[in-house]
């Protein structure tokens, strides 16, 4: 719970005990002086996941790491969902009397070649998810016994086989099959084949039929086969000479969700695009139209840059199913572009588009290329931040902290009161303390500190000629509390503190320290109106 919460939650208790005392007759007001807490503030409490270091010199730096872009493997490679139509029949030219079990045909394995998107020429794919619906029909004028198995198709050694007993008219029977864990050898009969597997069947009057059947040439059973959402595990292969587009598109890059600032400008930052390839196969490419966006301030800065208009990324090797990605880097600094106005941005939002070309050498592996699941060209960026920076001011934001004081009538019973707050600054600027209010469906309320009387500004610390500070300064501020206020705490089910430090006018760089804190301290000085009655 936050500071304010805190405070708050302490004074419900504080009146519920009050209340609990023997009834007597009297009424009374009774003035109160309550801690609440003590804390001291970071600049590191601010900052998310992003880790901080230190120079030699004691000066914070910032340094994350964001992934800005992914290109997974059904982009580059699609298995199409695919319908066949197969039929099982006599081809006998005379008419067949057979009885109950007797066969009425069984065929030698045929292919079905799937038509892979890129022009890709697969050898084998390890299915992670997908199925086949078949819808059967008869011809016959009894039931009979289906058998379809895919010899290339295996799981724990076991071929797929379908054995169904189907009954007489058209579509009697759909039923679909789970393909998960199943392994598939796309070489066709005779090995030489890509993209391809074998199926056969065999088809015989029902052995559970109530008579014989006469069976006339072209008679027997139809099916319908449909693959619906094939996802490999792992795809073996060629995967084509192809050319994808990456549209135009954003990626969250949030530096600190909650540090706002205006005229912002680092004095020093630097950028590394880490381009990290886990497919088993070459690419080339560009990246471009890449732009850092403030969304809050409706501010966009494209980077300037000719490092990412030629990119030639190798493949990458694996041993069993361990992947080595190829990685390739390219570093931005002030001397090669633009990147502390494209950082000093604080984007939450990164933009880009750009292209890449598969295998654009050719088949040079010879029918390897690879891919697993979930892997694909990772684009990471690696920031380092210097904090040493000019600006106006700037903004830390706490993050929300739930109350809810609904139930708390003796809220009622306060008559007046000062939040008082007892701080030690050790950075180098002034700071302005505030709280918002919101309730339940997040519309703001109320703040909690009056800003017209500046009566929660916090001093900066003493400085040097370096603006570095050589000892905190100590400032004790009160903070009213009317009768406004406690109504909308009532109301209240989300409060968001807020500090905003000040710069002076045309400030020199600011940095920050490590050593660097806000040490506060904030009592509660509260007028109660107590009534006891027999």
């Amino acid at each position: 719970m936050g500071l304010i919460g805190r405070f708050l939650l302490f004074g419900s208790i504080l009146l519920v005990l009050v209340s609990c005392r023997k009834s007597t007759s009297a009424n009374w007001d009774v003035d109160a002086v309550v801690p609440v807490v003590n804390s001291s503030l970071n600049i590191t409490n601010f900052a998310g996941d992003s880790l901080f270091n230190t120079d030699n010199t004691g000066l914070l730096n910032i340094s994350l790491s964001r992934e800005v872009a992914a290109i997974k493997l059904d982009s580059i490679l699609k298995l199409p969902d695919t319908t066949i139509v197969q039929t099982f029949t006599s081809s006998s030219p005379f008419p067949l009397n057979l009885t109950p079990g007797q066969a009425v045909n069984s065929a030698a394995p045929s292919e079905l070649e799937f038509d892979v998107s890129g022009g890709a020429k697969l050898k084998m794919i390890n299915i992670r998810s997908g199925s086949i619906t078949v819808k059967f029909s008869n011809s016959v004028s009894e039931p009979i016994d289906l058998i379809y198995k895919i010899p290339s198709a295996t799981k724990n050694g076991n071929p797929f086989t379908l054995t169904e007993t189907v009954p007489t008219g058209t579509n009697t029977l759909e039923k679909t099959y789970d393909l998960s864990g199943y392994s598939l050898n796309m070489r066709g009969i005779s090995g030489n084949a890509y993209s391809t597997i074998v199926q056969t069947y065999s088809i015989s009057i029902s052995s559970q039929a109530a008579q014989n059947a006469t069976v006339n040439f072209g008679q027997g059973a139809k099916v319908e086969i449909t693959y619906t959402e094939l996802t490999p595990d792992y795809v073996e292969g060629y995967f084509g000479q192809q050319t994808i587009k990456i549209d135009p598109d954003t990626a969250s890059f949030h530096i600190t969700d909650n540090f706002k600032a205006s005229n912002f400008m680092l004095s020093q930052a630097s950028m590394e695009f880490n381009i990290l390839n886990e497919f088993g196969t070459e690419f080339s490419g560009s990246i471009f139209n890449t732009a850092s966006i403030n969304t809050e301030q409706n501010k966009v800065v494209p980077l300037v840059t000719n490092q990412l208009n030629n990119i030639n990324i190798n493949r990458a090797t694996k041993v069993g199913t361990v992947i080595y990605p190829s990685v390739k880097s390219f570093s931005f600094r002030s001397d090669n572009s633009n990147i502390l106005p494209f950082i000093s941005n604080l984007p939450d939002r990164i933009a880009y588009q750009g292209e890449i070309k598969v295998n654009p050498l050719g088949n040079i592996s010879g029918y390897n290329d690879f891919a697993f699941y979930n892997t694909g060209i990772r684009i990471l960026a690696n920031i380092n931040i210097p904090l040493r920076f000019t600006a106006d001011y700037f903004l830390l934001r706490s993050k929300d902290t739930e109350v809810d004081f609904s139930g708390v009538q003796q809220l009622n019973n306060v008559n007046s009161g000062n939040f008082v707050i007892l701080a030690k600054n050790s950075f180098p600027f002034a700071a302005q303390l505030q709280g918002y209010m919101y309730d339940e469906n997040e519309q703001l309320l109320d703040s909690l500190f009056d800003t017209s009387v500046n009566s929660n500004i916090i001093r900066e610390g003493q400085l040097n000629a370096l603006n570095e500070v050589t000892a905190p300064t100590q400032s004790k501020l009160y903070v009213p509390v009317n009768k406004t206020k406690i109504d909308h705490l009532k109301r209240c089910r989300q409060i968001r503190v807020q500090s905003k430090f000040i710069m002076p006018p045309n400030p020199p760089d600011i940095k920050i320290l490590e050593q660097y804190s806000m040490d506060v301290n904030i009592v509660a000085e509260l007028n109660y109106r107590v009534g006891l009655t027999n």
